[in-house]
């Protein structure tokens, strides 16, 4: 009887083991892009308690990505998944409530308890939005120190978007004393994190010669790096680059491809309004052959 009770326990170990790899896959595959087939196996989970797979349901529901949209549904799996403790349900929760959505009230004080909650578990997003909070105000007093001792947490704890963020107050001098060379070092420990934004912007930093001496090739080499990861803003300034300055970089129908897939990827449409004005002023500038050969280029991206 006894080793029967053994086996059956270990069976049951097993079997725990067994589902908690088989979610891992699911959310890894959610990841992914395999929403459907990942779903299946995170609903049931979810839905048995499993608190990660209750946090990727609510973003199912949050994004559309699997499932039809719905905030009601995302804000009450969110809701359960951050009343287990979990980090990531408590930060997207916080970000829902601190920013509102359809049908789910603005409650920023709330947003501020949650992210806390995260923080307290070296969640480092929340970090960087409570930073954000600070320096905007957002629930309480603005403090830009407060701000930068935590956007410099979440930098430290890899999370380059942080690094955004904290480079724009030195460069701007919102509440601290500007600092260009400070800013390029920021952006730079963020590019090396592989953040798109920050190598556009430190492209940006070397054209301009701002924060430390002018550098073109430095400059033309961050703006294709922040394309090839996917920064959409970086395709518009890498054309205008490649059309402004002279050098082995010039190619006028590569920079109107590059101009013209930044319009194809931009998100809402007052992007894609700005973008377009960019490319039109860009090909104004240009031969009838050297756009249309833009065009056949924009194909093989």
């Amino acid at each position: 009887m006894i080793r029967h009770a053994l086996a059956l326990s270990i069976a049951i170990f097993c079997a725990g083991l067994a589902r908690a790899d088989t979610v891992d896959d699911a959310i890894a595959a959610y990841a992914q892009g395999d929403h459907a087939a990942a779903l299946s196996v995170i609903e049931p989970a979810a839905r048995g308690g499993d608190a990660r797979a209750q946090t990727i349901l609510a973003d199912a529901y949050g994004t559309g990505r699997g499932k039809s949209r719905s905030p009601r549904l995302a804000l009450e799996w969110l809701e359960k998944a951050a009343a287990q403790g979990a980090a990531r349900a408590q930060f997207d929760l916080g970000a829902m409530l601190l920013e509102g959505r359809e049908g789910v009230a603005a409650d920023p004080a709330r947003a501020k308890t949650l992210l806390e909650a995260a923080m307290r578990q070296g969640y480092a997003p929340a970090f960087a939005a409570r930073g954000r909070m600070l320096l905007e105000g957002r629930g309480g007093a603005t403090d830009p120190a407060g701000a930068v001792a935590l956007l410099n947490t979440a930098l430290e704890l890899g999370h380059a978007p942080a690094g955004s963020v904290l480079a724009r107050i030195y460069r701007q001098g919102q509440g601290v004393a500007p600092d260009a060379p400070r800013a390029r070092r920021i952006l730079d420990r963020a590019a090396r994190l592989g953040d798109g934004a920050a190598l556009r912007s430190l492209g940006a930093m070397h054209e301009q010669g701002e924060g430390g001496a002018v550098d073109l090739i430095a400059a033309f080499v961050l703006y294709q790096e922040a394309v090839n990861l996917g920064d959409i803003p970086a395709g518009v300034e890498l054309a205008r680059f490649m059309q402004t300055h002279e050098g082995y970089w010039r190619d006028p129908p590569l920079a109107y491809a590059y101009c013209l897939w930044a319009v194809r990827e931009a998100d809402g449409e007052a992007q894609i309004t700005a973008f377009a004005d960019t490319c039109t002023a860009l090909g104004e500038g240009m031969s009838q052959a050297e756009r249309k050969e833009g065009r056949k280029l924009l194909q093989q991206f």
